[in-house]
């Protein structure tokens, strides 16, 4: 388990640009753009939740890379950091559904479309992700644990995927909007704010996944000596 995974010195790169950027986003997109009039104030709400479904979606495909490495290599360095990316994806789709009725509520009069195939798949993913974590506390013998985890890290993975393509790949019934990048017309205030908000949830995303790592690292290397 004595493995990095960068130099310390990338600590405080990364800490410096989140500290600097991460207020300077989230501010932007509270002041900055103008809002949809059918929405009013609570179109500000899209600069949060979309950049945070976002990292919930691709957090899961990361950690069915480590996961993937972890069957090839059975180190146990490889279940830890998909473990890690897990718990993080699982915080950031939490986020997703508080802030998603929100939105809803007031641009569709409705906080939960049953016939929305984006909000559908997106709960199913968030199922998918408690059933990871159930498993892994289910399971006392830690190699199966390990094993059935990292093929569970691939069924979120799936799951994922199809949430993503939702909106793409199906007629989608329900009120959620088609993807923001098939937009051609959002005006210059909402693109820069927009990208903005994509940039720091992911810089968090990678703050907190250094942080949640070691923490996951050290709890590791205590069930290693303990056996």
């Amino acid at each position: 388990m004595n493995i990095r995974l960068a130099h310390p010195v990338w600590d405080w790169i990364l800490a410096i640009a989140f500290f600097l950027f991460f207020p300077f986003a989230v501010l932007l997109g509270l002041y900055y753009p103008n809002v949809i009039l059918e929405q009013g104030i609570s179109h500000r709400i899209f600069y949060f939740h979309v950049p945070v479904a976002w990292v919930a979606l691709y957090g899961p495909g990361i950690s069915a890379v480590c996961a993937v490495i972890y069957l090839v290599t059975k180190s146990r360095i490889w279940d830890t950091l998909s473990l890690s990316a897990n718990k993080i994806s699982l915080l950031f789709a939490i986020g997703v559904l508080f802030s998603g009725p929100i939105w809803a509520y007031l641009a569709w009069g409705t906080p939960w479309d049953s016939t929305d195939a984006r909000l559908n798949s997106f709960f199913v993913l968030v199922l998918s992700l408690v059933a990871y974590f159930l498993l892994r506390f289910l399971i006392v013998d830690h190699n199966k644990k390990y094993i059935f985890s990292a093929f569970l890290s691939l069924f979120c993975t799936v799951n994922a995927i199809l949430t993503w393509g939702a909106i793409r790949w199906v007629d989608n019934p329900g009120n959620h909007p088609s993807s923001v990048l098939g937009k051609k017309g959002m005006d210059p205030d909402m693109r820069i704010s927009f990208w903005a908000g994509i940039l720091a949830y992911h810089l968090l995303f990678l703050v907190l996944y250094r942080l949640v790592y070691r923490l996951d690292k050290m709890q590791a290397i205590k069930e290693e000596l303990q056996d």
